[in-house]
């Protein structure tokens, strides 16, 4: 009895102290067999004694490289490449029409219908020349390598 009136009122000294700022919040990952292996090396390269202290150091103190993407740019630009396709496709049909004209019609009629559709594709290389000038604008401005 006179030990159990002796000990309330005083904390036990044993066990561990306690931290100043525990760490409370945990994080899992889950890695495949060849992430495993390059994460395994790269914690021996470092010299840390524990994996966690390892992934907390890589986590908090190396700059973390952010990647935004703009939707309306990612739509431009895919329309851009539809365009050179088109324009692939418009030289095909091009090349097409030009021996269709000189069979069908002969030099002279083939050559006046061609001043006219030669005057169409050089306005068209204009407008993809210009196309491709704004695409080079567009990525050097927003694709980083």
């Amino acid at each position: 009895m006179k030990k159990e009136k002796q000990n309330t009122g005083r904390k036990s000294k044993a066990g561990r102290k306690p931290k100043a700022t525990p760490a409370i919040y945990r994080y899992d990952i889950r890695l495949n067999e060849t992430d495993h292996c390059k994460f395994e090396t790269l914690f021996d390269l470092s010299g840390f004694k524990y994996r966690g202290h390892f992934i907390k150091d890589k986590v908090l103190n190396t700059p973390l490289k952010i990647i935004e993407v703009d939707k309306k740019i990612s739509d431009y630009v895919i329309k851009l490449s539809q365009i050179r396709s088109q324009m692939r496709g418009v030289g095909n049909n091009y090349n097409q029409v030009l021996r269709l004209l000189k069979e069908q019609l002969g030099e002279r009629k083939a050559l006046a219908y061609l001043y006219k559709l030669e005057k169409a594709m050089i306005e068209l290389v204009h407008t993809y020349k210009e196309i491709e000038q704004q695409l080079q604008i567009l990525e050097a401005k927003w694709l980083q390598k």
